[in-house]
């Protein structure tokens, strides 16, 4: 049998052509960061755990309670009449077309920065409706959705967009905004954040449509019945949001880490 020798070329490449059998240590560009519980990384957080819901005889989650009270609980959104299931290893199961969503009423308010982490599961592509920032007094809305592999970060009146092809499988969004602008980063989880892509258009119109009271849906995207084709199959396990900053600078990006990592973990939730 023929033995072949290794050839070595000096040539950097990206992490992501590595193969590797360890996971990445930390270098002076990216540093290491400690687990963090996403509360003291001043995250509100919602863990797709039993002891945060609130269940009926048949087994349905009335209510999803944030960690340690920080935070309004999430509330069957009008259309969710009992379809909402705890997941066997944790999270929401969601359906294809039928709706399992959640509201957290007023849940930002006077919007001018915020970020949202979800981790969630999504073998088909298709989870379709995420997570959506609906205004009281407005017609247009915010929604983050995956179809057909990609995610997309949008208003409803289509004046920003922005999106990111789905790594699959279970994975992190993260979804920032400011002041009309729109930033995503996703990554699977356990793995690095690239940068995150930003929208090219700041949309003044929708500073304005969030500018009051905004109810944040997490799996459909208002209280309406609205269309089915909206709400797809996946299992929302986590959901994380910062009222202060947008996941655009540093340390706001060490604080999504930080907190992303604790959960992975599985950390004491207390």
């Amino acid at each position: 049998m023929e033995i072949f020798e290794p050839v070595f070329i000096d040539v950097t490449v990206p992490d992501q052509v590595l193969l590797r059998t360890d996971p990445l240590l930390p270098s002076a560009s990216k540093p290491y960061l400690p687990a963090c519980h996403p509360n003291d990384t001043d995250a509100i957080w919602y863990c797709g755990h039993a002891p945060a819901m609130t269940f009926d005889n048949h087994g349905a989650i009335l209510i999803w309670q944030p960690e340690n009270n920080l935070g309004g609980p999430a509330r069957q959104a009008d259309p969710n009449t009992g379809h909402a299931r705890l997941g066997e290893t944790g999270g929401v199961v969601y359906h294809r077309e039928i709706n399992g969503g959640f509201v957290i009423d007023s849940a930002i308010v006077d919007a001018e920065k915020f970020c949202c982490a979800l981790r969630v599961k999504s073998d088909q592509g298709q989870a379709r409706t995420l997570l959506t920032v609906n205004p009281d007094q407005h017609g247009n809305y915010l929604f983050a959705s995956e179809k057909d592999g990609i995610l997309e970060w949008r208003d409803d009146g289509g004046t920003v967009s922005v999106s990111v092809p789905s790594p699959g499988g279970e994975f992190w969004v993260v979804l920032g905004y400011d002041c009309g602008r729109l930033r995503i980063s996703t990554a699977k989880s356990g793995d690095v954040f690239p940068p995150p892509r930003s929208s090219t258009d700041q949309a003044d119109d929708l500073a304005v449509a969030l500018g009051g009271a905004n109810d944040l849906f997490i799996g459909c995207r208002s209280h309406r019945k609205g269309i089915l084709k909206t709400l797809g199959a996946s299992t929302i396990r986590d959901v994380l949001i910062w009222l202060d900053h947008d996941g655009g600078g540093a340390v706001d990006q060490s604080k999504i880490i930080q907190a992303c990592r604790f959960v992975e973990s599985g950390g004491d939730r207390a």
